[in-house]
């Protein structure tokens, strides 16, 4: 299949996801134009195969621009001016993501993909912190994209989320805080 039979696969499932229609293979085959038996040839598991692609393209555009960064000098800051942009660029797409659970299932997947980049930082966390033994340094950073992904649900997963400037100043909020200061602040 060529890139742009993918690509207008991919557009249909966007479109039909942002009119909250029913998302099958037959409607994006009739709506695509494409035969259903090519679609289920080229993804074999269906709309979830579909938006695991849509959400790894994005993955990677990401990863390519943090790991042009030691993640020794990663501050939140640099983090969020990489990453927020590009997600509000791909917006339509997170609609559909962060509806899904498939950013959670692909936690651990995508772990790997960075992981030779960020695994001193990461492990130089867990010693500083004492969470060894009960946290090895790749469960912590699983754990930072779960924060993530929440944090980008809540963002991204509304019908009109609020614009990346604006969202910046909230993310790094969130990120700074604990959860005991977020959930329980002034609670006695």
């Amino acid at each position: 299949m060529t890139s742009a039979k993918k690509e207008a696969i991919i557009r249909t499932l966007l479109n039909i996801s942002a009119e909250n229609g029913k998302l099958t293979i037959e409607e994006i085959s009739k709506r695509s134009n494409i035969p259903r038996s090519t679609i289920n040839r080229n993804f074999k598991n269906g709309i979830n195969e579909m938006v695991e692609t849509l959400y790894l393209s994005v993955v990677h555009e990401i990863n390519y621009q943090l790991l042009e960064y030691n993640p020794l000098d990663m501050t939140l800051e640099i983090f969020s001016d990489i990453v927020l942009p590009i997600l509000w660029n791909h917006r339509n797409e997170a609609q559909v993501l962060f509806t899904s659970n498939l950013p959670f299932q692909l936690i651990k997947p995508v772990s790997g993909i960075v992981w030779d980049w960020a695994k001193e930082y990461f492990e130089n966390l867990v010693q500083i912190h004492g969470l060894s033994p009960y946290f090895s340094s790749l469960e912590l950073l699983q754990y930072f994209n779960a924060q993530l992904t929440s944090i980008f649900i809540l963002w991204l997963g509304v019908r009109i989320p609020m614009e990346v400037e604006v969202f910046k100043q909230k993310f790094l909020f969130i990120m700074n805080s604990s959860m005991k200061n977020l959930i329980y602040f002034d609670i006695n």
